[in-house]
């Protein structure tokens, strides 16, 4: 990464959530090949699965890594080489140890969590399947943190590309190995469906080494050019107990916010059932719902969630560089920077998803319960926008050191929420797994948006005029969805291979008229810093 890039958040964050969108592209892609290999029944299996995973991997990429990139942000800032080094070393001594720990844990809760969420005989085979895919999980739950420890390192470094590219990298591997793998044990050997989703949990792990094998190899410049650095410096190093200290005083606040967010998954995972059975469901019926909400949809929602970790990843060490210089001015550029740029690229994408989640649910997983499965799509597709928007205030707050405030702003909502889950799936059914997330991040961004001004004393007053534009803008996707449908471009008509392309021909135009809509308002020049100037020098010179 030049240095312009380095010294721009909105490069920086641009460039990571590049990176995270390719590998959701890619996650996507994988889906069809995928459930045609485990077939439907067991798709429910790999959703409780990944759920565990997600939630655990939150936890290792949001709290000591988080802390490992604003410790190196900070003593590269300070041209403390030797420092640097110190925290690369505890540090993923440290990650290596807490995924030992939490493999363990999970290899011993595996029978107990089997149960609780399918709610079944300890002996039936739902729990047997279930608590398998806890186990093979297991492994990740190593790999992932030691590979987070590395990618932490980079990001303090602001090295964005090389941590882009690995999550590029690994997903790569991953799907290829979980595909590879599954034709061989299913279609070749004859084995049971049960078999891919088992190949596919275990591709975790293998993906996780070889991204870690990515940063060994880039060590081997990035490294030794701090190990030269460090031969000359003259600081005073700390002592390992007062950097794992600061460390910690940074991991904590991080851990435990991501461990309050990732309640509702928890409670999804053990309670969604239970409360489908109340509303007056099947069992298989609520497996097919939780499949839908945790899984299917949720694999679509991600595509505009992917512009949140980016931006975190480039908030921690920029907004810590601003924060240790006393740069009090720029902070407030770089706040309202990352939420609006945030917006503006996420509401496009969230609203594809909810204007045409029919067409969309019927190119991604055919006709197979596509009026149920574009019901549950499209109203999952708020989620994209308010996971985001919350994501991004939450990481701000922690960076601003606004953590106390924060984590209890983070334990009211999720408290709240997590109270009223299973009442309120009782009574509006699957739907009210999804109102309870969007109430817990409506009420985050609001409480965090809040504090942030009372204390930074932010203007957010532009910010709502621009909104309103680029609602201007969504109108003009709803148009372009209206003449296509009224020129007899309808998708549901066609087979999924030219649905598909028709699909993309919706997509292309769609986000052509907002960005056209929004450049008329100067919104790219505004939000993102286009130059055009610049732009149309580079190319006509």
């Amino acid at each position: 990464m030049n240095e312009r890039q380095k010294n721009s958040l909105i490069l920086g964050g641009i460039a990571s959530s590049a990176g995270v969108f390719v590998t959701k592209v890619i996650g996507i892609l994988y889906v069809v090949p995928f459930a045609a290999l485990a077939t439907e029944p067991n798709l429910s299996y790999y959703a409780r699965a990944y759920n565990v995973y997600e939630m655990i991997l939150n936890v290792s990429i949001s709290g000591l890594p988080f802390a490992i990139a604003t410790l190196v942000a900070k003593y590269m800032l300070k041209e403390q080489y030797k420092t640097v080094l110190l925290v690369r070393k505890l540090s993923t001594a440290v990650l290596a140890v807490l995924g030992f720990v939490m493999m363990i844990g999970l290899l011993f809760l595996a029978t107990p969590i089997a149960q609780i969420s399918i709610g079944g005989a300890i002996d039936s085979l739902e729990v047997e399947r279930t608590r398998n895919v806890m186990m093979i999980m297991a492994l990740a739950i190593f790999t992932v943190p030691l590979l987070s420890s590395y990618r932490g390192f980079y990001q303090g470094l602001k090295e964005l590309n090389h941590y882009a590219f690995s999550q590029v990298l690994e997903q790569v591997a991953r799907v290829v190995f979980l595909l590879s793998l599954g034709f061989i044990l299913v279609v070749l050997l004859g084995y049971d469906p049960i078999w891919a989703v088992y190949g596919a949990i275990f591709s975790t792990s293998i993906s996780a080494l070889v991204a870690i094998a990515y940063f060994i190899l880039k060590d081997r410049k990035t490294l030794v050019e701090i190990q030269e650095k460090a031969k000359v410096s003259l600081e005073q190093v700390p002592s390992n107990k007062e950097l794992l200290k600061e460390l910690y005083y940074f991991a904590i606040p991080f851990l435990l916010n991501v461990l309050l967010n990732s309640t509702s998954n928890f409670v999804n995972l053990l309670f969604f059932n239970q409360a489908m059975l109340m509303h007056g469901e099947t069992i298989v019926q609520a497996d097919l719902y939780y499949s839908m909400v945790m899984f299917t949809t949720n694999k679509l929602t991600s595509i505009p969630q992917v512009v949140a970790p980016g931006f975190i990843t480039a908030i921690i060490p920029y907004v810590t560089t601003s924060f240790e210089k006393k740069d009090f001015e720029q902070l407030k550029h770089y706040i309202l920077d990352s939420i609006m740029t945030v917006v503006y690229l996420t509401l496009p994408l969230a609203f594809y998803l909810l204007a045409i989640s029919s067409e969309v649910y019927y190119v991604m997983y055919g006709s197979s319960h596509v009026v149920l499965g574009a019901e549950v799509l499209a109203l999952n597709s708020w989620t994209g926008l308010t996971f985001n928007v919350a994501s991004v205030t939450n990481a701000l707050m922690m960076a601003l050191r606004l953590r106390k405030q924060n984590l209890m702003v983070t334990a009211l909502t999720v408290s709240v929420a997590a109270l009223f889950y299973i009442p309120m799936v009782a009574y509006f059914g699957y739907a009210g797994s999804i109102y309870s997330k969007l109430i817990t991040q409506v009420s985050m961004i609001i409480l965090n948006l809040y504090l942030i001004k009372r204390t930074f004393k932010v203007q957010y007053s532009k910010s709502a005029l621009q909104i309103s534009q680029m609602l201007i803008g969504i109108l003009s996707m709803q148009l372009v969805f209206m003449v296509l449908r009224f020129l007899g471009l309808d998708i549901l008509a066609y087979n999924r291979w030219l649905a598909t392309l028709v699909l993309g021909l919706y997509g292309l135009l769609s986000l052509g008229a907002y960005i056209a809509v929004t450049a008329a308002f100067k919104l790219p020049q505004l939000i993102l810093h286009f130059d055009y100037q610049k732009i149309k020098a580079r190319f006509f010179k």
